[in-house]
């Protein structure tokens, strides 16, 4: 079995050093931190108890886990940055945010290594690589999302099952039958993310339940939306819809928006808008759509609060789930079905 002389010598440096990264006593570089991590990870190496004993110390330090991508929605991805490092901050704590697209080993090399206190994981998906390997990262841990696998991490969402069932049953009250679908970018369809996953199949679901049609949009990416070709595609067919639900940013649904208006389509006297799963707060639209939208403050509190109860009174938090219903935030563009006239 590896000692502690072994690991010293795999990332060349002392055996103190390799003590004071598994202890957390002394504050030790990134880099030496990474290398003696490696060689821990490498060799199978194992703290004694009285390490294990030293690493119990808090750092008051929570790593925040959000791979960056190319597709990113940045205003979604700083209001829930922002968020956690607020909720954080009130609780005594900062933040470090872990990037890298290896999130489960920069997860490990911050734990293992005392650096962090617990893990929040945003943008999280249906098979969360991250949520699955939870019960190793010897941390409390804590998503803002809803995977498949979380029997070792608490989960905070939005219940985005009943938004699908809400949006549904809110148009069909207003008398609207034939819907318009404008679904988001199809990367974030093939890399399964949770919310845009739950909430379509929901959707689908509760309008066959409710006899509604549903005409959804071709797959796309955002840089290459055809805004003309949507709107034709909807508006000329015999049965147009009445209304439209968007899943998209507010750039793409804002050409949808000036496409409708140039082709003298009212909102919301002619077709009513209503966006889900969308943040128009801090990302806003060319005119005002009425929003059930995601809640960077209330989901970040949230999960703040797990995951310092878990780090300072050592609740057990594994498995927990707490999902927060969706509310319609009414800003004028949905009203009863109309009958304008077709393209």
């Amino acid at each position: 079995m590896a000692g502690i002389k072994d690991v010293a010598r795999e990332a060349g440096v002392s055996a103190s050093t390799v003590s004071y990264v598994l202890s957390g006593k002394r504050s030790i570089s990134a880099k030496t931190t990474g290398k003696v991590m490696a060689a821990v990870e490498k060799l199978g190496y194992t703290p004694d108890a009285s390490a294990r004993k030293m690493r119990g110390m808090r750092n008051q330090i929570i790593a925040l886990s959000a791979p960056i991508r190319g597709d990113i929605n940045q205003a979604r991805y700083n209001a829930y940055f922002l968020r956690t490092a607020w909720a954080a901050r009130n609780a005594g704590y900062d933040v470090m945010l872990l990037t890298g697209p290896d999130a489960v080993k920069d997860i490990r090399r911050v734990t293992q290594s005392n650096l962090a206190d617990g893990i929040v994981l945003l943008d999280v998906e249906q098979d969360d690589e991250r949520a699955a390997q939870s019960g190793t990262f010897s941390k409390p841990c804590v998503t803002i999302g809803y995977p498949s696998s979380h029997a070792d991490c608490a989960c905070v969402d939005i219940d985005f099952v009943l938004m699908g069932q809400k949006a549904i049953d809110f148009l069909h009250e207003k008398g609207h039958r034939t819907v318009a679908f404008l679904r988001n970018n199809e990367s974030d369809y093939d890399r399964r993310s949770g919310y845009v996953m739950l909430f379509r199949e929901s959707l689908l679901a509760h309008a066959r339940e409710c006899g509604m049609t549903i005409i959804e949009s071709e797959h796309y990416e955002a840089d290459s939306f055809d805004a003309k070709r949507f709107v034709h595609a909807a508006f000329a067919r015999p049965d147009r819809p009445t209304a439209i639900i968007n899943q998209a940013n507010a750039s793409v649904l804002s050409r949808v928006l000036v496409e409708l208006h140039d082709n003298g389509i009212s909102i919301p006297q002619d077709v009513s808008v209503l966006s889900c799963g969308t943040y128009f707060e801090g990302e806003p639209t060319r005119f005002l759509v009425s929003e059930m939208p995601v809640m960077p403050e209330e989901l970040c509190t949230e999960a703040m609060n797990l995951l310092v109860s878990a780090i300072e009174e050592h609740t057990n938090i594994k498995g927990s789930v707490k999902l927060i219903d969706p509310a319609v935030k009414h800003r004028g563009s949905v009203a009863e079905a109309g009958s304008g006239e077709a393209i």
